[in-house]
C-alpha cells in the first residue's frame, strides 16, 4: 500500500490485533468480507492487520487495501530455537511487527531488555516495529536500550486498565500521554490502544498527538472493524 496523505491531513494508522483467535477457515472468510466491503477512499489511512502467525498465508500479498504485520517475533535470530519465529524468517511476508504488548509483558515475562532486543531484530530484518508501551517510562527505556528504533517504527500507547476491559481512556488523557512520548520520539507516529470501538475512535484520531489506534476485539468482526474505519473517515 502506498501511503499518500491528503493535503492538510496527517497519515492515520488503524491496527487490527487479533491476538489468539480464529481458525484458518475463519480468517479466509474475514479477509474476503473485509476486502469486498472496504470503503474505496483510504488515501489518508494505513490499515495494519496483525493476525496470528498461521494466518500470514491468508493475507500475504492478497490485497493492497492493507499492510500485514504479526504480533510477535523471536528474541533470537534463525537457528536452533524450537517453536520460535525469527524476524528473518518472515521478512518477505510482512511489513510490521508488534513488540512488547502488555499481555506479553504480563503473561510471558517480557522485560524492557527483551523488547529492545526484539526491536533490534526487527529493524535488522527491515520490518517496521510497532512497540507497545503503557507509560512514558517504558518509552524512555526503549530510547536508551534500542536507539535503532528512532525514525524506524511506531509507538502504540496502551494504558493497562484499558486493555480488554471495555473501558477506554479519555481521548484527552491519551493525547497528553502521546504528547510526552512524542518528545522522546519526535518522528514516530503515536497510536492509542485500549477498548477502541466505532463509537469512540473518532475522539482519539482527532487528537493532535495521536496518529491512529490499535484495535483488539472490534477487529475480529469484519463488519465492526469496517464500521470503525468508516467512523474515522466521517
Amino acid at each position: 500500500m502506498v501511503e499518500i496523505s491528503l493535503p492538510g491531513m496527517k497519515m492515520l494508522y488503524i491496527l487490527g490485533n487479533w491476538k489468539s483467535n480464529k481458525t484458518t477457515a475463519e480468517a479466509v472468510l474475514w479477509q474476503q468480507s473485509f476486502v469486498k466491503n472496504l470503503p474505496p477512499v483510504l488515501e489518508s489511512i494505513t490499515i495494519i492487520l496483525c493476525p496470528a502467525f498461521h494466518h500470514v498465508p491468508v493475507f500475504a500479498h492478497k490485497s493492497d487495501a492493507y499492510v500485514l504485520g504479526v504480533q510477535n517475533i523471536s528474541l533470537f535470530d534463525a537457528g536452533a530455537y524450537t517453536g520460535e519465529v525469527a524476524a528473518s524468517m518472515i521478512k518477505d511476508d510482512v511489513t510490521h511487527v508488534m513488540i512488547g504488548h502488555s499481555e506479553r509483558r504480563k503473561h510471558f515475562g517480557e522485560t524492557d531488555e527483551i523488547v529492545a532486543q526484539k526491536v533490534k531484530r526487527a529493524v535488522a530484518a527491515g520490518i517496521t516495529p510497532i512497540v507497545c508501551v503503557s507509560s512514558t517510562g517504558q518509552a524512555k527505556q526503549l530510547s536508551v536500550l534500542a536507539p535503532e528504533f528512532t525514525n524506524s517504527g511506531l509507538i502504540l500507547y496502551e494504558p493497562l486498565f484499558a486493555i480488554g476491559s471495555g473501558k477506554s481512556d479519555s481521548p484527552e488523557n491519551a493525547n497528553a500521554a502521546a504528547g510526552e512520548i512524542q518528545q522522546i520520539f519526535p518522528s514516530a507516529p503515536i497510536l492509542y490502544g485500549g477498548s477502541v470501538t466505532h463509537e469512540n475512535v473518532k475522539g482519539f484520531t482527532d487528537q493532535p498527538y495521536l496518529s491512529g489506534v490499535g484495535v483488539g476485539g472490534a477487529s475480529l468482526d469484519p463488519d465492526k472493524f469496517l464500521s470503525l474505519i468508516r467512523a474515522v473517515l466521517s
